[in-house]
């Protein structure tokens, strides 16, 4: 003000003042701008960054000891925690110190507006900035409540995407492609619902943001003016600064106390996460050195039923193993049997302290020490298989390689071109199930545990493998160790088993001591009059094929990212108001401006021109009038701008993401197999939200900023020739100062996004793998692991920290160069340059800074944001397969006959081929099986029937008609297929029984009965399943067997004509799978594929296809087979079913002869 006081008038003296005051801002400037940005490093440095670390590894190490839930309940998801809670909490304490700050200028701003005005003007002022204080808390909450309801719609999409994701190949071997699409689309539609909301709130808040300094400046100016009926340009433009600091401070305070309550909700979130029931000791110390329970009652780990998402009443009761009586020998080998869902599992979990002990106690050997364990479904890290297998222990070369060949690994490595290197990807995917089983097993020999517990081993592995595996367990290895191992394959276990414990009726039924495994072993021998001279079948390697990594399809160019995302907002049309509202705005907020700068040219004028006071009021009020008519006019042309942005936002996001789910949902198995779970979440989540939240609007605030330093540019050379000089000066250091903070802040973004997923894999790993790490003894090895990962997310996090201030401090100083130099210009040009002008160009100037700062920083924004465009968009250009085809007849298959004729299958042209040359008949209602050694081709085969890998020859008849030419849809959906590793959706049994529910009750309980998963008697049975009992993702509250028998039943609600079934009863016990394969042949008029490990499944079949390298190998009934010495006979005489087998197919070629 007084520099400007001074530029009023001609005074020699005056001008000399001026100078001094020019200084004194120029120093205070630069004092108050290194203080601010000091102050934020160190808040950042020594609070945001350090507190968000803290909060990580504390959230970690709940993890690490929290119970492992199977039921689905309304607690904090651990993942979101880290991933946004932990950052929002800890941006509050990095900026928190802006409510003293702010406080404390307010104070300042008033005292001196008291002085500047007077006490009236400045009472008005104040008046009217406290109205517009609620009505900024209200916007606010407004935008806060719309985002909350954005976040609720935001979860229920992501999870049903992650199900979907997760589920693909489920997904097109149901064919539901297109209902799981529209379940995502409705999803969707709710998210849009709730973003326009939010977009709305959004709209109003920066309309408001305009609006309200220029209400409170036209509070001020017109009260001053009616007041005094004049006003100086020096307490004009010193007003028009300082009432926005007023305001911006007393709209800051509801600002940070809703961020307050933000951070208080965080706070809650993870208190309610660091509360949560943690694994308690439940093993007493054995005096034997075995394992034994003593009366002992075990359940699976709850919460006692609290903030359950689903009411107790829907729930099924607890699933219990009461008075459980045992002793397994130490230093012996001991086999636990039962049903599927009998609680074997359990009863292992129990074995390692995973589970409620309600009463009795649980004697070990292993107390504190590590426990060996496998689980059924085989956990591995995203590692080499070297570093799975040793697990954190030191490389003892020996043992390492009797461990392989223990394992039947050696051969494995053999076919791998990195060998024991290779990665085996997320949860195990580049692995095959035997695979993961057998890298599993291996880190538990490796081991120095003395205690194995072993989950199911055998159910994915060939029988010859199994053979092999069984004599490890009996082995070098495991001499003197403890080994408890849950199986259905008990004939292969008995000879060298030294206690048999069989589970029955949620309790131990039978217990048997060594001498009657002896004796009941010596009962199942055959004396089946089949001659059979054992040879020595050729071993033929299967040939593991590395598969690629699969790149997704890129746009030329990064032009054409921008091209592409614009013509999915409207393309011209959009842009063309998009540019021009912009440029308008910046033109009327400047236009206001002037006509301030109008008034006090035209008082000086009429003072000049010795007009009344009445010609004074006039033309003064004639320039408050066109001032009030211009600033009203850049608010409303803010909320339109505001609304046309967002809804070309809406238009694009809305088209790219259904394009996006469209073409994902339809790409090839190959695509799927190896294009990462984590990328096509990250393209769905986090790409999609940056895309549909803060593209648009973070472009919109750069081509802003970029306009306003062009009208910064003009205005500085409308006042000067000079002026402009040192504004393009200036813009041009301002765009060299951009590029090095963009080429700097580049890799280190990419160094904290990296760091971000790399902590999300590692915890989404380790809490799947909670059970294993806990009995292996290794969470201290996890945390230091996590640690390190951390270290690396805050060594990012300082550096952009760093470069951030770094960027805020050259602009800042930068804009005090500008308005200092602008001074210095208007000083030296005080004769030429009316007060007015100069007042209307530091007004300006002023603004530079914080301009040059906003440009900078959201291009470096706009660049990471639109990569996740780019990525969406990469997505939006891939090739599905293709859905074209001829339309059936409604009740094809009507017979279900396979005609096979030279088929030739690799899963894309450039690899090499699975099948070759394979050529075969199945006639209608024949029941085929399918047996070959690891990699042989089987799962291809039947993968080749549903068009899941492409046919490069030959061609697949079915019903007369060439699958080739029909559509994908039409073929998928009228084969029923059940994979190996089955998989089922959140809901109910029911709704994973019947999608688009057209199976009546009483059907889909007797479909529940005939696969035992609905008791006769009791259909509330604990450990059974009604109807509406819930199904979490996956199935995961489930076993493994009661998933295959999920998925059979819910084949069997189609009543088709043709069923494949690969490996779909692996896991399920003897006796059941015998159910299964009666009711298939005497209730369904069906043809059936069945794919088996377990020879039993297939003894009595009409015919057995072995499939060799690709190759057809052997075909023939059971019999001819066996007669024929080959394949099939070295396969049986390894076989565990061996006496099984023969004696079915002697009974079988009794009752046709």
């Amino acid at each position: 003000m007084r520099f400007l006081k001074c530029l009023e008038e001609d005074s020699v003296n005056l001008t000399n003042t001026a100078w001094l005051w020019l200084i004194g801002v120029t120093v205070s400037s630069v004092s108050e701008t290194v203080l601010h940005h000091h102050l934020a490093w160190i808040q950042w440095s020594e609070m945001g960054i350090p507190i968000r670390a803290q909060l990580i590894m504390a959230i970690f190490s709940k993890a690490l000891r929290v119970k492992d839930f199977k039921a689905t309940g309304d607690k904090p998801e651990a993942i979101n925690l880290i991933s946004s809670d932990t950052a929002s909490f800890s941006m509050f304490t990095a900026v928190n110190y802006i409510l003293p700050f702010s406080l404390i200028k307010f104070l300042f701003a008033v005292l001196f507006l008291l002085r500047l005005l007077g006490w009236k003007s400045t009472l008005m002022a104040l008046i009217v900035t406290m109205i517009t204080v609620p009505v900024h808390t209200r916007v606010i909450r407004n935008e806060r409540a719309a985002n909350n309801g954005l976040t609720v719609a935001r979860d229920r999409k992501t999870k049903a995407i992650t199900e979907a994701l997760q589920a693909l190949r489920q997904i097109k071997f149901s064919a539901v492609e297109t209902e799981w699409e529209e379940r995502i689309e409705l999803c969707r539609l709710a998210e849009m619902m709730e973003m326009r909301k939010r977009f709305l709130a959004i709209s109003i808040r920066s309309a408001w943001k305009v609006a309200s300094p220029f209400i409170v400046t036209a509070a001020a100016v017109c009260s001053y003016v009616y007041i005094h009926n004049e006003v100086s340009s020096s307490i004009l433009f010193t007003t028009i600064e300082l009432l926005p600091h007023i305001q911006g401070t007393l709209g800051t305070v509801p600002k940070v106390l809703q961020d307050y309550f933000g951070a208080r909700a965080n706070a809650k979130r993870m208190e309610v996460f660091l509360k949560m029931p943690e694994v308690r000791q439940i093993l007493s110390e054995s005096p034997t050195g075995g394992v034994s329970f003593r009366n002992a009652s075990i359940t699976w780990p709850s919460d006692d039923g609290q903030d359950l998402k689903v009411k107790p009443r829907e729930l099924p009761p607890p699933f219990i193993l009461h008075s459980l009586n045992v002793e397994f020998p130490a230093g012996e080998l001991s086999v636990i049997q039962g049903e599927t869902g009998s609680g074997k599992s359990l009863m292992l979990a129990a074995i390692i302290g995973e589970v409620d002990l309600l009463n009795g106690r649980i004697e070990t050997q292993s107390v504190g020490q590590p426990v060996a364990f496998v689980s059924q479904t085989p956990w591995l890290q995203n590692d080499t298989i070297k570093n799975n297998i040793l697990f954190g222990s030191p490389l003892d070369d020996i043992r390492y390689q009797k461990v392989l060949r223990a394992c039947a690994l050696d051969t494995d490595l053999a076919a791998l071109p990195k060998g024991d290197e290779t990665y085996v990807g997320l949860r195990g995917v580049r692995l095959s199930g035997g695979q993961r089983a057998r890298v599993s097993l291996g880190r538990a020999l490796y081991s120095s545990a003395k205690l194995l517990v072993l989950d199911d081993i055998f159910a994915a592995l060939d029988s010859h493998v199994s053979n092999e595996i069984f004599k490890t367990l009996t082995g070098e290895l495991c001499i003197g160790r403890t080994r408890i191992l849950t199986t259905h394959h008990v004939s292969l276990c008995l000879p060298k088993a030294k206690c048999l414990v069989q589970i029955r009726n949620n309790t131990i039924e039978n217990l048997h001591g060594v001498d009657l495994v002896k004796s009941r072993l010596e009962n199942m021998e055959s004396s089946i009059a089949i001659e059979l001279n054992p040879t020595a079948g050729e071993k033929t390697k299967g040939r593991v094929n590395v598969k690629p990594k699969f790149t997704t399809t890129q746009a030329e160019s990064d032009f054409g990212f921008y091209k592409s995302y614009f013509a999915a907002t409207g393309a011209l049309v959009f842009t063309t108001i998009f540019v021009l509202g912009l440029l308008g705005k910046q033109l009327m907020i400047a236009l206001t401006t002037w006509i301030l700068s109008c008034i006090n040219s035209k008082r000086r004028e009429i003072s000049t021109d010795g007009l009344t006071n009445a010609d004074t009021n006039t033309n003064l009020w004639f320039y408050v009038y066109l001032y009030l008519l211009g600033s009203l006019s850049a608010i409303v042309l803010e909320f339109f701008l505001n609304m046309h942005i967002f809804a070309g936002s809406l238009r694009a996001s809305k088209k790219l993401f259904r394009t996006m789910t469209a073409k994902v949902i339809r790409m090839p198995l190959l695509w799927l197999d190896t294009t990462p779970l984590g990328e096509m979440l990250k393209r769905f989540s986090r790409d999609a939200r940056l895309v549909d939240d803060l593209l648009l609007e973070v472009m919109r605030e750069f081509a802003d900023c970029f306009i306003k330093l062009v009208v910064v540019g003009c205005i500085g050379i409308h006042t000067s020739i000079y002026t402009g000089c040192l504004t393009l000066a200036l813009l041009f250091w301002c765009w060299e100062v951009g590029k090095g903070y963009a080429m700097a802040r580049k890799p280190v973004k990419r160094a904290e996004s990296e760091s971000n997923a790399e902590i999300l894999e590692y915890f989404t790993a380790v809490t799947v793998g909670l059970s294993t790490i806990r009995a292996f003894r290794a969470e201290d090895r996890f945390t230091d692991q996590m640690h390190s990962r951390v270290d690396k997310l805050s060594i990012a996090r300082r550096y952009f920290w760093i470069f951030n201030r770094w960027l805020g401090l050259q602009m800042c100083l930068m804009g005090i160069i500008f308005s200092t130099g602008t001074g210095i210009i208007l000083l030296s040009s005080k004769s030429v340059v009316d007060a007015s002008l100069m007042g209307f160009s530091l007004t300006f100037s002023m603004g530079f800074a914080h301009a040059s700062f906003t440009a900078v920083n959201n291009f470096g924004m706009l660049e990471s944001y639109m990569n996740a465009a780019a990525g969406i968009i990469s997505y939006t250009q891939l090739n599905p397969e293709d859905q074209s085809g001829n339309d059936v007849p409604a009740d094809w298959p009507s017979r279900g006959e396979i005609k096979i004729k030279g088929l030739n299958v690799a899963y894309s042209a450039d690899l090499p081929l699975v099948l070759k040359d394979i050529s075969f008949c199945v006639e209608a209602g024949q029941r085929i099986g399918i047996v070959g050694r690891t990699g042989a081709g089987k799962s291809s085969l039947t993968l080749a029937l549903l068009r899941l890998i492409q046919h490069q020859s030959g061609s697949i008849w079915i019903d007369g008609i060439d699958i080739s030419t029909i559509k994908l849809q039409s073929l998928r959906s009228r084969i029923a297929f059940v994979p190996q590793d089955p998989l089922l959706f959140s809901g109910t049994i029911r709704s994973n029984l019947d999608y688009f529910k057209l199976v009546p009750t009483h059907k889909l309980k007797d479909i529940l009965r005939r696969v035992k998963l609905l008791s006769i008697e009791d259909s509330k049975h604990a450990g059974l399943f009604t109807l509406e009992s819930p199904v979490s993702p996956g199935g995961t509250n489930m076993s493994q067997g009661q998933r295959q028998l999920l998925c059979l039943a819910r084949m069997m609600t189609k009543d088709p004509k043709i069923i494949i079934l690969d490996e779909a009863t692996s896991a399920v016990d003897n006796e059941s799978d015998s159910l299964i394969q009666d009711t298939i042949r005497n209730e369904f008029d069906c043809t059936l594929i069945v794919v088996a490990h377990r020879l039993r499944t297939i003894a009595s079949f009409d015919k057995v296809i072995v499939i060799d390298d690709g190759r057809i190998g052997e075909i023939g009934t059971p019999a001819e087979l066996l007669r024929a010495k080959g394949l099939f006979r070295d396969f049986v005489e390894k076989s565990e079913d061996k006496d099984f087998v023969l004696k079915t197919v002697f009974q079988q070629t009794t009752k046709c002869s």
